[in-house]
């Protein structure tokens, strides 16, 4: 048996009349689940680091939330290699600063503490030929910061020993892409 059910046709634009809106719908007024705005950075350096603490790469992004309650969906697109190193690994994750104050900055790392959010390992060398690993990395976070403070998200990576230089992108002039959206809840 089929069930049919028609619902009632809704004038959009009567609709946003009623709520005094002739143009746009104000930030105040946008549900749950709606994106607030986007912001975006390339960038075309190379970071490399032997650190085995996770240091930041250039890839950086500012944001200003616009509500307390909202979630920061963050997205990185770059690239990374261990550099010819076997058993040397590439870690790496976003961290979020709070950028009000200089000496009262919190890093909180959006991954986990050892080992980011992924990372590029060579295991076993090819007979014969270089362990170079150039990879292609992508990130995704949502981050719940509780502020309408100005944030710092920044991409950090570490090497697995200080005997292994670790680079990110892998070539210089590689774009890296960074993109936050806040998302009203």
């Amino acid at each position: 048996m089929t069930v049919y059910v028609k619902q009632p046709e809704i004038n959009v634009r009567e609709k946003l009349n009623e709520l005094g809106i002739n143009s746009s719908l104000p930030l105040d007024k946008m549900p749950s689940g709606s994106i607030v705005q986007v912001q975006h950075a390339t960038f075309f350096t190379r970071s490399t680091t032997n650190s085995t603490s996770f240091v930041e790469s250039d890839i950086e992004l500012y944001v200003t939330p616009k509500y307390e309650s909202s979630e920061i969906f963050i997205h990185v697109s770059t690239s990374g290699n261990n550099n010819n190193t076997v058993g040397h690994d590439l870690f790496y994750t976003i961290f979020r600063t709070k950028d009000f104050n200089e000496t009262d900055n919190v890093d909180v790392n959006l991954g986990n503490s050892t080992y980011g959010m992924g990372g590029l390992r060579t295991n076993q060398a090819a007979s014969g030929t270089n362990n170079r690993l150039e990879a292609p990395i992508v990130i995704g976070a949502v981050d719940k910061p509780r502020s309408i403070e100005r944030l710092k998200y920044v991409v950090r990576f570490r090497s697995e020993s200080t005997s292994s230089v670790v680079e990110m992108p892998m070539l210089v002039g590689q774009n890296s892409l960074i993109l936050a959206m806040e998302i009203r809840r």
